[in-house]
């Protein structure tokens, strides 16, 4: 929930240093290209991420690519061709959607990489959780979990990695 909230914050704060007053008619659409509707995170920030753009003005459409690379490579380009006000990305595949985000902002379309930060090419804005915070959060749970079941920080603890390219694994 505190990820969520972070990220929320940042989309907020580049809304309100790029985007016109709030409380007028629609000012056009922006799309939030979710990788997965699976997890909790997801699904709560397209729920965060609609009402705040509502407020500000605009209308949000989330299309999903169920974690398929193709599937969200080819749903930008058919954003791209509708021109909207701007693009949230969370990347199913963080180097493949890279000429996605060059077309998208050679079309002068913002793109706000969301979630899972994107280094091969420049972005509009990122907002992404602080994952050096989370390992630091992770560390004092540990610590704590270990003191509570052998009375102090001993035992073993096992690391479990995912995908190395993610920045959360």
């Amino acid at each position: 929930m505190k990820r969520i909230l972070l990220s929320v914050l940042g989309i907020l704060a580049l809304a309100v240093a790029t985007l016109t007053p709030a409380f007028a008619q629609s000012k056009g659409t922006v799309y939030y290209m979710v990788p997965t509707l699976l997890d909790e995170f997801q699904t709560g920030s397209v729920s965060a991420l609609e009402l705040f753009l509502k407020q500000v003005g605009y209308e949000m459409k989330t299309l999903n690519a169920d974690n398929k690379t193709d599937a969200q490579q080819s749903q930008m380009n058919d954003v791209i061709a509708l021109k909207p006000k701007a693009i949230i990305l969370a990347a199913v595949d963080f180097n493949a959607l890279k000429p996605s985000i060059e077309a998208a902002r050679a079309a002068g379309i913002p793109v706000v990489e969301f979630d899972r930060q994107i280094t091969s090419t420049p972005s509009d804005f990122t907002s992404v959780a602080g994952t050096v915070e989370i390992g630091h959060v992770a560390a004092e749970q540990a610590e704590a979990l270990l003191k509570a079941k052998n009375g102090a920080v001993k035992g073993k603890i096992l690391q479990v990695l995912g995908d190395p390219g993610d920045p959360y694994t």
